[in-house]
């Protein structure tokens, strides 16, 4: 900051430093002001010169005056609620992760708008330069005509229930979780069609560049004919009884996703026939083995779980009654169906200790409000096809409860459960590498199948607590004996040369630091910011000065990112002794030979 401030260079650029104010007097010359991530709660009057102004991540609710000769503004993540009026030659505008409820009248050279997050009902009339609008995450209920050069459109998470005559350059539309039910004609040279979320019932006649197509959780009965060189296609829970032709003449790169469709079994004897065939060459696809369950009417949420929790001594108030409030929680409906299809399980069938086990843990999310939240937010895409995936689910439950307990302090006086609890997740983390690795090897694939089979056969040689004993569709996974064993002697020896240095970026052994020894991670902390200061000019003054790049934005980004990746390996390696010093014993546990 001195040397903008006294030295006459145009550029100031000062992030996360945990700056509260600026200057009252800014230097006019200053063209490029950069300050992201501090603590600013207002701004002085502006350089008359000034070009560029990002100061995201701050606390602003107000802007000052906009120069006028103003180019780019982005000023995401403050609790902004108005604008000022906007300069007449603005290109960019990024204004996304506010509290904004109306915009201004936008600059007619605008080419750039960002207003994501925010909670806007309407738009503005947009200018006729415009090439990239992104506004999701809104209120908005409807939008204004589009700009005919308009390249991206980004509206996901609003209220839309129609769109508007798309522009013919439009190669990007992202629409999911909104109202629509139909889709206007599409333009022939768009490339992604992301409306998953919706209420569409059907699809217009697909460009023929087409290369990702997203139109999951829908009401879809049937698809036209997909384009050749369509390289993505999800249509996961919809209503698809059969499948057109062009499908199975896709590429071996594309990918499709059938999941949660009633496909006949005729389809799903076909598709099994096909794909499975000597020298199938086509794309890769995913699908319930046993087809998609029928729909099942919700109970209430304390019925649900009173199947699972263990019956009240006499006088004392039934654990369910509890649950009667928790089902006016979110995604609550789709926990209580989440239990009830764990009741279908194999687990619950062959494992005489799987509903004590289940008890237990819905006894800890009665307790925990947080933990609640998040595992009811799981629940939504639990129980949507095969009981298998029902299961995968339970386990990457279980994982978050886990980690949850690790970060609220559980075992801040037991590091041998902290480090036992990093090393499944490390485990866990290899498998699910291992896992998506095979899926690219199978033409026929559930790939939670392939996930739960590593996981689940691997249970007791790699100690992993929260994975449960039964899976139902392994013989169709694809996974052989082989392949376990493959998998089992990669994780150990990943975790013999890997896990020291994974676990000094583990978050919750950071939680557990910063409680157990808070002088000396705060120090560390603060070592980072100075390291990160220092690198940074280090950078500007050898790299960017010689080159002529000082006052170049995307330059600066670039040191700037670099110097913070230099910052937080020192804050890492400044780590390393108390680790050692606190967890060094329970490190150094080897894998027993078998």
């Amino acid at each position: 900051m001195r040397a903008c401030l006294n030295n006459g260079n145009a550029v100031l650029n000062v992030g996360e430093s945990g700056l509260t104010t600026l200057p009252d007097c800014l230097p006019a010359h200053i063209t490029t002001l950069v300050i992201p991530d501090n603590n600013l709660t207002s701004l002085p009057a502006l350089p008359p010169e000034l070009r560029t102004l990002e100061v995201s991540g701050n606390q602003l609710t107000s802007l000052p005056v906009l120069p006028p000769g103003l180019l780019e503004l982005s000023i995401f993540s403050n609790p902004l609620t108005h604008l000022p009026a906007l300069p007449s030659g603005l290109c960019k505008l990024w204004i996304f992760g506010n509290q904004l409820t109306s915009l201004p009248v936008l600059s007619p050279g605008l080419q750039e708008l960002s207003v994501s997050d925010n909670q806007l009902a309407s738009l503005p009339a947009l200018p006729s330069e415009l090439c990239k609008l992104w506004a999701y995450n809104n209120q908005l209920t409807s939008l204004p005509t589009l700009p005919s050069g308009l390249q991206e459109l980004s509206v996901s998470d609003n209220q839309l229930a129609s769109l508007p005559t798309l522009p013919s350059e439009l190669y990007k539309l992202w629409a999911y979780n909104n109202r629509l039910t139909s889709l206007p004609a599409l333009p022939s040279g768009l490339k992604e069609l992301i409306v998953s979320g919706n209420r569409l019932t059907s699809l217009p006649v697909l460009p023929s560049e087409l290369k990702e197509l997203m139109v999951s959780g829908n009401r879809l009965t049937s698809l036209p004919m997909l384009p050749s060189g369509l390289l993505s296609l999800s249509v996961y829970r919809n209503q698809l009884t059969r499948l057109p032709e062009s499908l199975i003449h896709l590429s071996s790169e594309t990918t499709v996703n059938l999941e949660g469709n009633p496909l006949s079994e005729r389809t799903l004897q076909a598709l099994r026939e096909i794909t499975s065939a000597p020298g199938y060459s086509g794309p890769i696809i995913q699908f319930d083995m046993a087809g998609a369950s029928a729909p099942r009417e919700t109970r209430a949420l304390h019925l649900a779980a009173a199947d699972w929790l263990v019956p009240a001594r006499e006088g004392e108030p039934a654990p369910a009654d509890r649950w009667h409030m928790f089902g006016q929680e979110d995604n609550a409906d789709a926990f209580s169906l989440f239990l009830d299809r764990l009741s279908e399980t194999e687990n619950f069938i062959k494992d005489a200790g799987f509903k004590a086990q289940i008890s237990s843990w819905l006894a800890q999310l009665a307790e925990d409000e947080a933990l609640r939240a998040n595992t009811f937010a799981m629940a939504t895409e639990a129980s949507s096809s095969c009981e298998d995936r029902v299961t995968f689910f339970l386990h990457q439950m279980k994982n978050v409860q886990l980690v949850h307990n690790a970060e609220k302090g559980q075992y801040d006086n037991d590091l041998a459960a902290l480090v036992a609890t990093g090393r499944e997740m490390f485990r866990l983390g290899k498998l699910e590498q291992i896992a998506r690795e095979k899926v690219r090897t199978l033409a026929l694939v559930d790939e939670i199948e392939v996930w739960l089979a590593y996981q689940n056969k691997l249970k007791k040689s790699l100690g992993l607590t929260s994975v449960t004993a039964e899976m139902r569709f392994f013989d169709v996974s694809g996974v052989t004996v082989t392949d376990l064993q493959d998998a089992e002697l990669q994780v150990k020896a990943a975790e013999k040369s890997e896990f020291r240095e994974w676990i000094l970026q583990w978050g919750p052994l950071h939680r557990v630091l910063e409680r157990k020894a808070p002088e000396r991670v705060n120090a560390l902390r603060e070592k980072q910011i100075s390291d990160y200061e220092e690198t940074y000019r280090m950078l500007s003054d050898t790299e960017l000065r010689p080159s002529g790049l000082v006052g170049n934005t995307d330059a600066e980004r670039t040191i700037g990112a670099r110097a913070m990746e230099s910052a937080k390996k020192t804050f890492l390696d400044g780590l390393r002794p108390l680790v050692e010093e606190m967890l060094g014993s329970y490190l150094n546990v080897q894998w027993r030979r078998n």
